[in-house]
């Protein structure tokens, strides 16, 4: 994905280069020291940047009990504050291409069966000509994983933890680029009475992937919204803030959307260029002028359903959080990631790290920010990124249902509702996070 960038108004400009490739300017405190290794000039480059924008800038160790002599990565790590589970650095795109991923179309868990082998089961399908060939839940064994070549997956079940080949299936696996569609599906039912519209959404990336579906929804006048987040782990603030714009009822506009608070010294900067020591964000008033390039459509929704898992992170957290103060927020799944913290991309083309660290904490407008232990949901259906075998968008699909069913009471939340749905009847364990849980995707 493409790297976040955190938008700050009118003094933009004046970190712009934190999210660019574009050389940054040591801050002027820095002093210049003779190099004494291989490392040292970019490891006091790292620690001047950190000393600068880290947001845990209090727990950096003294600059002169730092060892500038270690590669950069781990000078880097050994700058980390205990708090901080996010923060990382990654070889330079001007000096090196990224490490090539499989693409396969589809998103998927990885296992191993009682024999050991891999398996995949699918999470869902975004390459078209796929989507006649493979569904929700089933389970692949991989053969061969020839990077842009055909790859080939025996297709079948799994019983008391064996994997049982039914048939093959080749597929033409790409390498992994920015997400074609975030938009999976944005279905609109007639229900009970109601006019419901469902947004599968993947990704905070473009916010031109959602104005046709917003077009959609406020063109036929849906009265509920199902906003499924349980794959989504994040992206751009700036897409974030326009979803919730398209959906929060007139009260909102005009309204603290979003405040971000930093450290000490940036937080000193922002109070001498704004007056300020925060940065703020408001909901705009829907009108025929663009944002950001795309038309804001006002569904004013007087509640929305978010459905999520536990890889739900960052923006998709971030939707939650700043749309409770205007109305009511129905989360559905299980607890969230949690990560209410956001990263700016630091980078000079002199040196053979870019940096990416935790720099802002955001809260809403009533100054609550996403608990480290994520955000609770107010129904509770464990298992919700894994699958039964039901395809998203289907109305018997458990989580999707449980809205449904929520809105046909008619009062929002039915009586707590606690579900499991485990892959321990399988006999199989997840092994890693899923595919589309990605740390270059969660930057906020």
């Amino acid at each position: 994905m493409k790297s976040s960038i955190y938008t700050i108004g009118l003094i933009f400009a004046f970190f712009c280069s934190c999210s660019s490739g574009n050389e940054i300017p040591l801050p002027e405190e820095a002093v210049e020291y003779p190099i004494i290794g291989a490392y040292d000039e970019e490891n006091r480059w790292i620690y001047a940047q950190m000393n600068h924008y880290y947001l845990w800038r209090e727990d950096l160790p003294d600059s002169l009990s730092c060892d500038y002599a270690t590669d950069p990565v781990t000078f880097y790590k050994s700058l980390l504050s205990p708090k901080d589970r996010f923060s990382y650095c990654m070889r330079n795109t001007a000096y090196s291409a990224f490490v090539e991923e499989a693409d396969y179309g589809f998103a998927y868990q990885e296992y191993l069966d009682k024999k050991r082998r891999r398996l995949f089961q699918v999470l869902y399908v975004t390459a078209p000509e796929l989507k006649l060939k493979l569904h929700r839940g089933e389970w692949l064994l991989p053969r061969t994983e020839e990077l842009g070549h055909l790859v080939s997956f025996e297709k079948g079940t799994v019983k008391n933890g064996i994997f049982e080949s039914k048939s093959k299936i080749d597929i033409a696996a790409k390498a992994l680029g920015p997400l074609q569609q975030t938009v999976l599906l944005d279905s609109v039912y007639s229900f009970a009475g109601h006019k419901v519209g469902y947004l599968c959404y993947l990704e905070f990336d473009d916010v031109a992937d959602l104005e046709t579906s917003f077009q959609k929804f406020h063109t036929v006048g849906i009265d509920e919204l199902i906003l499924d987040l349980r794959y989504n782990p994040g992206g751009y603030v700036s897409t974030c803030k326009y979803l919730c714009n398209s959906i929060i009822p007139v009260n909102g506009y005009g309204q603290i959307f979003q405040q971000c608070t930093y450290n000490d010294r940036l937080s000193a900067e922002y109070e001498k260029y704004t007056g300020n020591k925060m940065t703020i964000e408001y909901y705009d008033k829907p009108k025929d002028e663009n944002l950001l390039g795309s038309k804001l459509y006002g569904l004013n929704l007087k509640r929305v359903y978010i459905l999520t898992s536990q890889y739900t992170a960052s923006a998709s957290e971030a939707t939650i959080l700043c749309l409770k103060p205007y109305m009511e927020v129905i989360v559905i799944g299980e607890q969230t990631y949690g990560k209410g913290v956001g990263s700016w991309t630091i980078s000079d083309r002199k040196y053979k790290y870019m940096l990416q660290p935790i720099i802002l904490r955001y809260h809403n407008a009533n100054m609550e920010t996403t608990p480290e232990e994520g955000i609770p949901v107010d129904i509770e259906l464990a298992g919700g990124y894994e699958t039964v075998e039901k395809d998203l968008g289907d109305v018997n699909e458990p989580l999707l249902a449980t809205a449904l069913f929520c809105i046909k009471q008619g009062t929002g939340l039915p009586p707590r509702i606690s579900r499991t749905y485990s892959r321990e009847s399988y006999g199989l364990y997840p092994v890693g996070t899923p595919s589309f849980f990605k740390k270059n995707i969660i930057d906020y």
